[in-house]
């Protein structure tokens, strides 16, 4: 660019090419190396562009964009830099730099010289055109081009009375349906139908009427009748003289747009409607699990649980009350335990066969049922009696445990849908888990106790298959259960040299370790992959005191309240092996506690991690003075870290202390 002045603000090293390419676009170029050198030279409005590198001695390309920008001189910078901080361009942009080039070779060197060319002559670079004064489209070339346009295009003339159509090409005939010949001579009104809405042809007449351009979407009608949304562009059109000489409209089928568009609102519209409907059950529904893990935690009577739950349900907007019941083991009725909202005492009963179907089928499958007022008759417990308009029946089921069935009655024909009911399932199954909670410590502190001794003659025991490994009689000291079924047994086998290489191929074990090993035997823990039948107990009211076995079977001390029902806790085994036989049944009046029973107290109180560090330290002796072994070597055994070991076997240690010291749980 002959004339042109550019002062080149770079550090010497990789300078070169950039004048020499600038040079040879014409500029005559000065380079300096410093910010503050470039601001004196740039603001004597000697120059007429200034190149700048980002990295410069002692300061920035920024910077000294930002002081050229505050002198008023009025020179643009160009910023032509390798650096790739992130931030940069945009800070460069925002302090008054023009151009902001990344270096990567020759090609960014010719994209420089064009963009100080451009910001010099303050034309905008463009591509170059071309002569094409002898390739005019001819009239008849035109006349083709919007005979065959895709989109639709018409004329009208406003000379002749009612704007008539004069032309239209073939898109509009493809898109209307109506032939030429019908549709010339007619003002295009006579796509209009009974969709159309008479605002959108006001807002064309009215445009027509001006001599404005107008673009609206219309809903016309085919020939067939079929309608259509059409976006219509109507404009005047003027002759040599400046008079109105045409209307032009161009239209555009736009229906499958248009259908788009309304399917979203649709959706959207469904979602809103699905969001409002969720904020409500999560609503109620957040209200009934704060509040009965309320209940649970503050009280240990599961009558006044029962009584409190109803409550709650009845308070809950959308709730108009509820029920909880048992089938009695001994008359098959239907017991009500407690109800609080409904036409439903306490303690009234109720025939199987006479309650709602939901009450049957739920008491029969185990699984929740739910129905409205609509398909029921005016029985007992049905919502038009109770005084509800829908009902759930939910089965409050811990393992194999039934505490009986919470009934909830809907007050609105939008509650309990298949959303809440599998919410109120939950909520049964958290009651479930108090009620069992409270059981098992029943279990552990009653003064009156049945102590059971059961016998088991069959080899095929999980017991009695360790014991076969182990080639002798082991002990089974506790269990620690585990996601997906598994479970951790730990054993104690006497004498000295017990070989434990067999264990590890028994099809059910998973995985197995030494837990401690001394001169009058070894202690040892197994994962296997399913949980043996003695894991059960707990869901029947009853916990393992003792069990011994042998390669031919397994002896088991069992303790339970009185009033279970022995046969459900003997039929726990007989599901599962022959020879299942009750050697004794005792019934005391006071017993003591043993570890194992301690440990079940608060089994819902420790994690599997540290029961298993509770357990390897209690049988590897850390606990006795002076200590035989370190946390290191017993979390070696465990296949983790000393601190790790140390971190689970505290937070056992502080919830053990806390189970002693709490009445609840002695």
């Amino acid at each position: 660019m002959a004339n042109a002045r550019a002062l080149l603000v770079h550090p010497e090293e990789g300078s070169d090419r950039i004048e020499t390419a600038l040079g040879a676009a014409g500029f005559e170029v000065t380079r300096t190396d410093t910010a503050s050198s470039a601001v004196a030279k740039a603001t004597t409005g000697e120059y007429d562009c200034v190149v700048s590198e980002y990295a410069l001695a002692g300061d920035d390309g920024v910077a000294l964009a930002t002081a050229i920008e505050e002198s008023d001189a009025g020179v643009p910078v160009v910023m032509f830099t390798e650096t790739d901080e992130e931030g940069v361009p945009e800070a460069a942009f925002e302090n008054g730099v023009d151009r902001f080039l990344q270096k990567n070779g020759s090609a960014s060197i010719e994209r420089l010289v064009s963009d100080v060319s451009t910001v010099c002559s303050g034309v905008p670079t463009s591509e170059p055109r071309q002569d094409v004064s002898d390739h005019e489209p001819s009239a008849g070339e035109v006349t083709r081009a919007v005979e065959d346009a895709p989109i639709g295009i018409s004329m009208s003339d406003p000379d002749l009375p009612d704007y008539p159509l004069v032309y239209v090409n073939n898109a509009w005939e493809e898109h209307t349906g109506y032939p030429v010949e019908e549709a010339l001579g007619r003002n295009p009104r006579f796509l209009q139908g009974p969709g159309t809405d008479p605002e959108t042809v006001d807002e064309i007449g009215e445009a027509i009427a001006n001599e404005e351009e107008a673009t609206v979407e219309i809903r016309n009608y085919r020939r067939d009748g079929t309608p259509f949304w059409n976006e219509l562009t109507v404009a005047p059109i003027y002759d040599e003289e400046g008079e109105l000489a045409h209307y032009v409209g161009f239209q555009n089928d736009i229906s499958e747009r248009k259908a788009a568009e309304r399917l979203a609102e649709e959706r959207a519209e469904k979602l809103a409607t699905e969001r409002r409907s969720l904020d409500r059950v999560l609503g109620r529904v957040n209200g009934l699990f704060s509040d009965i893990s309320r209940i649970l935690v503050e009280n240990r009577d599961s009558g006044v649980i029962s009584e409190r739950v109803c409550e709650v349900v009845a308070g809950e907007p959308g709730y108009a009350g509820g029920w909880i019941g048992e089938v009695s083991s001994a008359t098959g009725r239907l017991e009500i335990r407690a109800a609080s909202g409904v036409a439903v005492e306490s303690g009234a009963t109720f025939d199987i066969e006479e309650t709602p179907a939901e009450v049957r089928e739920t008491v029969e499958t185990g699984e929740p049922h739910s129905g409205s007022i609509e398909h029921v008759a005016d029985g007992p417990l049905e919502p038009k009696t109770a005084g509800g308009r829908r009902l759930l029946v939910v089965p409050l089921t811990y393992g194999e445990r039934q505490y009986g069935l919470l009934a909830i009655y809907g007050s609105g024909a939008d509650v309990l849908d298949r959303r809440e009911r599998r919410v109120c399932e939950s909520v049964g199954k958290m009651i479930a888990n108090g009620l069992h909670s409270i059981e098992t410590t029943e279990i552990l502190t009653t003064d009156r106790v049945v102590e059971l001794v059961v016998g088991i003659r069959d080899s095929t025991a999980s017991l009695a298959r360790i014991a076969d490994a182990v080639g002798g009689e082991v002990e089974h000291l506790g269990t620690t259960r585990l996601d997906d079924d598994a479970c951790e047994l730990y054993f104690r086998a006497d004498g000295e040299g017990v070989d434990l290489d067999e264990l590890a191929s028994l099809p059910l074990v998973e995985s197995m370790r030494t837990v401690s090993e001394t001169n009058d035997g070894v202690s040892f823990a197994v994962t296997i992959t399913e949980s043996p039948p003695l894991t059960q107990l707990a869901d029947h009211g009853g916990v393992v005191a003792e069990a011994t076995a042998t390669p031919e079977g397994a002896t088991l001390t069992i303790e339970a309240p009185p009033e279970r029902d022995v046969r459900s806790i003997l039929d726990v085994f007989r599901d599962e092996y022959e020879g299942v036989e009750l050697r004794s049944r005792v019934e005391r009046e006071s017993r003591d506690r043993t570890v194992a029973e301690f440990a079940a107290a608060v089994d819902e109180r420790l994690t599997d991690r540290q029961r298993a560090a509770l357990k390897t330290a209690e049988l590897n002796g850390y606990f006795e003075w002076p200590r035989p072994v370190d946390g290191s070597e017993i979390a070696e055994r465990m296949g983790i870290t000393r601190q790790t070991f140390h971190q689970h076997l505290r937070a056992a240690e502080r919830k053990l202390v806390e189970a002693y010291v709490d009445p609840r749980s002695n």
